[in-house]
């Protein structure tokens, strides 16, 4: 008897589940939302704390070498755009589409679905009332004002109200994904780097730090006109302005003065004041010829070439002094110039005098370029939280079932949340229909 039973209960045992259908409802559930979440949120803290895209040199004077090799092949030293992170975030905008899917598809099929339920459900609901009147439909829309028919019958109809707030969630989930998916745009297509002007200087460039700096092109260039910077008493900046153009083809496309939160932006890429120092050039005579070099900006012509490749402010005591590089017979050769000494301040050089000058101190201006075309996307996900968040708090789900019955009809709502707000509104439409002549 019992082998019987035994072999009967088997036989009723649900399958269980294949190990796809496991996976697939772990990525839906919200235990991997948590894990995915902390991941994130952790990498987001080691981002913020580990400095994020210089060059080695920088790690190696925060960090021993060892650290340094962890750091580099974790790619913790650029955490945002690193492929564990990336997938972090692919993995969520996953968890949350199925689990968005899974919460709110019963929603949309069971929101197509509305009928008069039966008298005795309609007695056992908390709030309902029985009316001895007839009403026309004209004075009962009226009545019910701001609700929206759903269904309709012979039997009676079915009202309600605030059907959007029950897709709060959905547009808070929404905003979620908008918000990763502009940011990933952002990370794919999207740049920041750097450029250093000093007055007068064109560039077209900029500068992308990281592990291997690379210059990338603007497609537009940008001219300094001006720099200026203005101090405090005590010595500390005041403003910083740089006047600059924008070139295109050739064509002076506008003037901009830029000042900090003051950018300039042009075809979706945003150049703000960032910085700004000086360096000294280098005045030399070279066969005549007066020339004004930056430490490592070459000189050529026909019978020489050199560049200043070192700067010092004092030489053994006998003042300032710059190291120069020149070309003898295909060979390098070097040799010092200082200022104050007259028997060291000129030289002949390959066939040609060269006599070192003055010293500039020039001020250059250091500007942030950006670009992120999924700002937007991300701007309208902040757009969707707000008002998913709104239609959440502000706003609720109510229906009103109206039933035909002998000598009358029979009236029952229902309402997801804040029932005491509809309590108040039924009860004002028990009065008004009691109060309604037969």
């Amino acid at each position: 008897m019992n082998a019987i039973k035994n072999k009967a209960a088997e036989q009723v045992t649900p399958p269980g589940k294949s190990l796809f259908q496991s996976l697939q409802g772990f990525i839906a559930s919200i235990k991997f939302s948590i894990i995915l979440l902390t991941c994130i949120a952790l990498g987001s803290i080691i981002g913020t704390i580990i400095k994020q895209g210089v060059g080695p040199d920088e790690y190696l004077s925060l960090y021993s070498e060892h650290t340094y090799q962890i750091i580099n092949l974790l790619g913790l030293n650029d955490v945002y755009h690193s492929p564990w992170f990336i997938a972090l975030l692919f993995l969520f905008a996953i968890n949350l589409t199925l689990c968005t899917v899974r919460r709110f598809m019963p929603a949309f099929k069971g929101s197509k679905k509305a009928s008069v339920p039966e008298e005795s459900a309609m007695m056992d609901m908390s709030m309902s009332f029985r009316a001895s009147t007839s009403i026309d439909d004209a004075h009962l829309f009226s009545i019910l004002k701001g609700y929206r028919i759903s269904y309709s019958g012979v039997e009676g109809k079915v009202f309600q109200k605030g059907v959007l707030s029950k897709y709060g969630v959905l547009f808070i989930h929404t905003s979620i994904m908008l918000i990763l998916i502009g940011g990933f745009v952002g990370l794919v297509a999207g740049f920041k780097g750097f450029m250093v002007l000093h007055k007068g200087d064109t560039k077209n460039t900029i500068t992308i730090g990281g592990e291997k700096p690379y210059e990338k092109p603007l497609g537009f260039s940008i001219k300094c006109k001006e720099f200026q910077v203005s101090f405090y008493p005590n010595g500390a900046p005041k403003d910083y302005v740089s006047t600059v153009e924008v070139i295109e083809n050739g064509k002076i496309i506008f003037e901009k003065q830029i000042r900090v939160n003051e950018p300039l932006s042009y075809k979706g890429v945003h150049i703000y004041q960032a910085s700004y120092g000086s360096a000294p050039s280098f005045t030399f005579t070279i066969g005549g010829e007066r020339v004004s070099l930056r430490e490592k900006e070459a000189y050529r012509n026909d019978n020489i070439s050199l560049m200043p490749i070192r700067f010092e402010q004092d030489i053994h005591n006998f003042g300032p002094g710059i190291m120069v590089a020149y070309l003898e017979q295909g060979e390098p050769r070097t040799v010092w110039f200082v200022k104050n000494i007259e028997r060291f301040n000129e030289k002949i050089i390959q066939g040609v005098p060269v006599r070192f000058v003055d010293i500039q101190e020039n001020i250059y201006t250091g500007l942030s370029v950006s670009r992120d075309p999924g700002i937007w996307i991300v701007w309208a996900g902040f757009a969707f939280i707000l008002f998913g968040l709104y239609i959440n708090f502000f706003q609720y789900y109510r229906r009103i079932y109206i039933r035909n019955i002998a000598g009358g009809y029979l009236v029952a709502g229902i309402a997801i949340k804040n029932k005491e707000a509809f309590k108040k509104e039924f009860e004002m439409l028990r009065e008004k229909l009691n109060g309604i002549p037969s």
